[in-house]
């Protein structure tokens, strides 16, 4: 859990991410603000900018709990039918949290866009398609930037700004994730997720990427569940998290073990795009799993309005 009392000044900028105006000096708002260090994992931060802090004022109260979404691969059919559940039974209002890593991330910016997420899967199955005919290495973040661009609205880093929270691996100078909230247009938005999804050597013929002025790649590595800004997360795990060794997760295919894909097909599902049938299959599997846990985690007994 992070700690609001570890937020820090950084009057050190070489860590920071900034920008520079015409004259060559760091513009004010650009320079970070605060640092939060992870008490439990010290490798991961979340730093704010100045205005990030000043956004983050304007911030309505959020419902309770959260929900983070895990690094997933190309699993992301299996994200989108627990949020379809999720939504449906009222867990994830407008006002819920959400925090995702790589295919996490993408399902988050999809839930705030407010699509459904059948069109969401529809997407899914376009991109599936493309990879299958033309490869998936090497060209895969092209072709995610490229439907993200089309599938999502104009205002996205508006809805998404202070509700998701996006994580990235900053690799220099060591590794350790960072969590970004706050959003300065669209492209900054997509440039976020797409960072987070970069695993290197496979979303393009590099082994990192940049993101405002650092460089990063998939933050999976360091936050595979990042947590969100409710008082509490349920985090939701697109692999059997028995077989990972993780402890708290709330929903995956451990909800529903007689009804779920085995660990080699999930693997190879994460790796390579799989026929429409598959990603059917995988929304159908998130879908149930959320039910079983909802049926443990009544909508009444769970959800908090009006969090600060």
């Amino acid at each position: 859990m992070m700690n609001k009392n570890s937020y820090h000044n950084d009057k050190v900028s070489g860590l920071s991410l900034l920008e520079k105006s015409d004259d060559g000096n760091v513009d004010y708002e650009e320079r970070i603000g605060a640092v939060m260090e992870d008490e439990v994992e010290p490798v991961v931060i979340w730093e704010q900018r100045v205005k990030d802090i000043e956004a983050e004022k304007e911030r309505p109260a959020v419902t309770s709990p959260g929900f983070c979404f895990s690094a997933a691969g190309l699993l992301f059919p299996y994200h989108l039918g627990v949020a379809h559940l999720l939504i449906e039974k009222g867990y994830i209002k407008e006002t819920t949290p959400l925090a995702g890593s790589s295919a996490g991330a993408i399902v988050c910016a999809v839930i705030a866009s407010g699509a459904s997420m059948q069109e969401a899967l529809t997407v899914t199955k376009v991109l599936a398609e493309d990879c299958r005919l033309r490869g998936t290495a090497f060209r895969l973040g092209a072709v995610l930037r490229d439907v993200l661009e089309k599938f999502l609205p104009d205002d996205i880093h508006v809805r998404c700004n202070g509700r998701v929270r996006v994580a990235v691996t900053q690799i220099l100078w060591r590794p350790r994730g960072l969590l970004v909230d706050q959003f300065d247009s669209k492209e900054d938005l997509i440039n976020a997720v797409v960072t987070s999804s970069f695993i290197p050597g496979y979303l393009a013929p590099r082994p990192a990427t940049i993101f405002r002025n650092r460089l990063c790649i998939d933050g999976g590595l360091t936050l595979f569940m990042p947590p969100t800004s409710a008082a509490q997360t349920v985090r939701v795990c697109a692999f059997p998290a028995s077989g990972l060794g993780l402890q708290g997760i709330g929903i995956s295919p451990d909800c529903n073990p007689e009804n779920r894909a085995t660990p080699r097909e999930l693997f190879n599902w994460a790796l390579e795009p799989a026929e429409d049938h598959i990603l059917d299959r995988l929304f159908e599997l998130g879908y149930l799993d959320a039910a079983v846990w909802a049926e443990e985690n009544p909508v009444q007994n769970v959800v908090q309005d009006g969090s600060p």
